[in-house]
């Protein structure tokens, strides 16, 4: 029986030089691997074609304080090599000078779709006037503002910046501009969800969770209870986790046996139809 083939929202690529000592050693300690394992651009798309992805995301991160640094021109390139398939996400450290010019150039010259920021990793509050600049950036590109507004697992990361909510005035002043929450914004899910359905322009995607059962599970109950599970699309986040597991692991979350259960059907909509027309105009 041939594999179904599926879009991946969240992966990313990058050499050993662009990850930077925290984040190596940390992922050391954390799951084993130096910086949570290969992520050169060779090994991406042989774990992509292996995995059955036929479609996939690739985001970029740049993170001053702890040396962390994926060029923007790293990831165009690999986007203008998989351009049949392939959408990118590139970043900036709003707290760095530049920085809203620096989205600019990048998306002009490489055609990046979206743009990743981080305030608990990056260490700067949502309603900043930083933020701000990079968010009107964003608008004036028509690209799409991914976050990783959830938590962080640097002892240097900064959660009192992590609540989804802060986001709401971010949605209600950009209401054209497009939000991404990585992670269902864990482990507040629930936020995320109160913030996707008073906000039409939010939307989340799930990577990392279906190894969290508990959290993947209550999430998806929220969404399937708030009516947002059109709103939310599959990521793996690899190379921390293989796409091809995490989207059965993701998947059999309909097989717990739980009083309120996921119908697979939510599942199989969340991990097979979410076109990326959905955040970009190709």
């Amino acid at each position: 029986m041939a594999v179904r083939t599926f879009t991946d929202w969240h992966t990313h690529i990058y050499l050993p030089e662009h990850a930077g000592p925290v984040w190596t050693q940390r992922g050391t300690e954390l799951v084993g691997r130096p910086a949570f394992g290969p992520a050169d651009p060779k090994e991406h798309l042989r774990t992509m074609n292996e995995a059955g992805v036929d479609r996939f995301a690739i985001v970029g991160l740049q993170i001053a304080i702890m040396g962390m640094h994926v060029p923007n021109d790293f990831i165009g390139s690999y986007l203008h090599a998989n351009k049949d398939r392939a959408i990118g996400i590139g970043s900036v450290d709003p707290t760095q000078p530049g920085a809203a010019e620096a989205l600019k150039t990048a998306v002009r010259e490489w055609g990046l779709h979206g743009v990743k920021l981080s305030p608990p990793y990056q260490g700067w509050h949502p309603h900043s006037e930083e933020g701000y600049a990079v968010y009107r950036a964003a608008a004036d590109l028509g690209i799409f503002l991914m976050f990783h507004q959830a938590s962080v697992f640097s002892p240097i990361g900064f959660h009192e910046y992590a609540s989804p909510s802060l986001l709401d005035k971010v949605a209600r002043e950009f209401r054209d501009t497009k939000l991404l929450l990585a992670h269902f914004g864990k482990p507040w899910m629930n936020e995320t969800v109160e913030l996707m359905m008073k906000n039409r322009n939010v939307y989340a995607d799930i990577s990392t969770l279906p190894i969290k059962t508990w959290q993947m599970y209550t999430g998806l109950r929220l969404a399937i209870e708030g009516r947002v599970t059109d709103r939310l699309v599959f990521g793996s986040d690899f190379p921390s986790f293989n796409p091809r597991q995490a989207a059965d692991d993701f998947l059999a979350i309909a097989d717990l046996g739980m009083p309120l259960p996921i119908p697979r059907d939510v599942l199989e909509d969340i991990l097979y139809n979410r076109p990326f027309d959905m955040m970009v105009n190709q």
